[in-house]
């Protein structure tokens, strides 16, 4: 068995291990990208869950929000713009700051899927927990959206479309 690992564990093998793992490093964090806002580049609010930064079209990993023509019933059941008022929100989350995006990949729209912070403000988390945005498929916000829902803030304050439905409802509405 030592005479095996003699033969694995040479000086040469040593420094040439330690040279691929340097350059592992470098190709990971290099994959690593960001994308921030500037004077030059400021953010541009599109709905409650996407934004534009410069060329960067951007999607809010883990959140779905109402789309911005979309309807909900506050408490009183009387109809407001949730989709305008998440947008907004965001908006507000926003306007006159630096605003860097972790990118982990890219959606079937070739968009940008990001988690956004605004200081170590995470602005995903604060649109889950402002009832603002619901969790979207593999979200790490589920016990941000029950608080949310706890205390009916946002669209928790009535009835509301869930944003996939509704997106699929209009699709369906331009084929008939």
């Amino acid at each position: 068995m030592k005479r095996k690992l003699s033969k694995i564990c040479t000086p040469y093998n040593q420094i040439l291990c330690i040279l691929i793992l340097v350059l592992c490093g470098i190709f990971t964090s290099c994959s690593a990208k960001e994308i921030s806002s500037s004077e030059n580049m400021p953010v541009k609010v599109i709905d409650g869950d996407s934004l534009e930064i410069g060329d960067n079209r951007i999607r809010l990993m883990g959140i779905d929000a109402p789309e911005y023509e979309q309807l909900c019933k506050n408490a009183k059941k009387k109809k407001y713009p949730c989709g305008k008022f998440s947008a907004q929100y965001l908006e507000k989350l926003t306007k006159d700051q630096k605003v860097i995006c972790k990118v982990h990949k890219k959606d079937q729209y070739e968009r940008d899927l990001c988690t956004c912070f605004v200081g170590n403000k995470d602005i995903n988390r604060e649109m889950i927990l402002s009832g603002n945005a619901i969790v979207y498929l593999e979200s790490p916000y589920r016990e941000e959206q029950k608080e949310a829902k706890e205390h009916k803030r946002g669209l928790w304050q009535g009835r509301f479309m869930q944003p996939r439905l509704y997106r699929r409802l209009k699709e369906q509405q331009k084929l008939n």
